[in-house]
């Protein structure tokens, strides 16, 4: 990886060709590597935004976008494909944003607030501009349904639409989460790889070291007690707010994730606790995450680190 790295840091022409080939090839390529490619390019820009700037990461992102959209250009894509391609620009986008933040400030925090502002901006733009989100995800479910209901499938019709309607209401939510926890991971591998050449154990210190901000923790309470009170809400307010959660939740996982390593490294043993933080998460998902969520909503009044390190001593 340091090598690759490297390479992209060479100079301008080797990182938009690092960002632009793979950006092209991921628009006609089965889904999995289309993935890899999206995120490899994605990375390339964060990588350059890091270590030389946002102007000159946005070069490099406009290599990518210009790229891909060629490439849709002249496949002739579909309408679906052509919102997987620009899935793709938003992601790129929001991912150099991110990376640019992060080395003006030198706060992973801050960047993953800002990656978290962008999304549920996003999902709140939805929800003014469609009227009927419910409506909209089950056209976009229809061919999967259309599957469920085939003979021998063994499935009743009345279940297909049943799980299809649940499914449609967490959609929105469910792809802006999808992409946020991409974004995510392309930029802590860029900033582990820009470590690797630059601050060797760099990343984990700043890992350690992320909380959120009070005015994020404020309106994650307001979502929680929203949530709480749904019955006092219209539909589409309820459902809105579903989906915040959703982003909301994941970003306050990593984040409790990275108080966990922080508390941990204080014990003795620490790689037998980390190893059993990550099973337990596996394992005992549904119970372990809200646990996160919360031990990083409440740090942020309560400080534990400083907290556990007095008793440490």
């Amino acid at each position: 990886m340091r090598a690759i790295a490297s390479y992209i840091l060479k100079g301008p022409l080797q990182a938009g060709l690092s960002a632009a080939v793979p950006a092209a090839i991921s628009v006609g390529a089965p889904f999995v590597l289309k993935l890899l490619l999206i995120y490899f390019s994605g990375i390339v820009v964060a990588l350059v935004s890091l270590r030389l700037g946002g102007r000159k990461g946005l070069i490099i992102l406009a290599a990518a976008v210009l790229a891909a959209l060629l490439t849709g250009q002249l496949l002739g894509l579909k309408e679906i494909a052509q919102l997987d391609l620009w899935s793709a620009v938003f992601f790129w986008a929001l991912l150099w944003l991110a990376a640019s933040v992060l080395q003006v400030s030198r706060s992973l925090s801050l960047a993953f607030e800002t990656i978290g502002f962008v999304a549920i901006s996003m999902l709140v733009a939805f929800y003014l501009l469609v009227d009927d989100s419910v409506k909209l995800g089950l056209q976009l479910l229809e061919p999967v349904g259309s599957l469920l209901r085939q003979p021998g499938s063994g499935i009743s019709s009345q279940e297909v639409d049943s799980v299809l309607l649940s499914f449609a209401k967490l959609l929105p939510g469910s792809i802006v989460t999808y992409t946020t926890v991409g974004v995510i991971i392309c930029l802590l591998v860029a900033r582990s790889w820009q470590a690797r050449i630059f601050n060797p154990g760099g990343l984990q210190q700043e890992f350690r070291a992320l909380r959120m901000g009070k005015k994020a923790g404020l309106f994650a309470m307001l979502v929680i007690v929203g949530l709480m009170f749904s019955h006092n809400l219209g539909e589409s307010w309820v459902l809105m707010l579903m989906n915040i959660s959703m982003v909301l939740g994941l970003v306050f996982v990593i984040v409790g994730l990275g108080l966990a390593h922080a508390l941990i490294a204080m014990r003795n043993n620490s790689g037998f606790w980390l190893v059993g933080l990550y099973v337990s998460l596996i394992v005992l998902g549904q119970l372990v995450a809200p646990l996160l969520m919360m031990l990083s909503l409440t740090d942020i009044w309560f400080d534990y680190r400083t907290r556990f390190a007095k008793k440490m001593h």
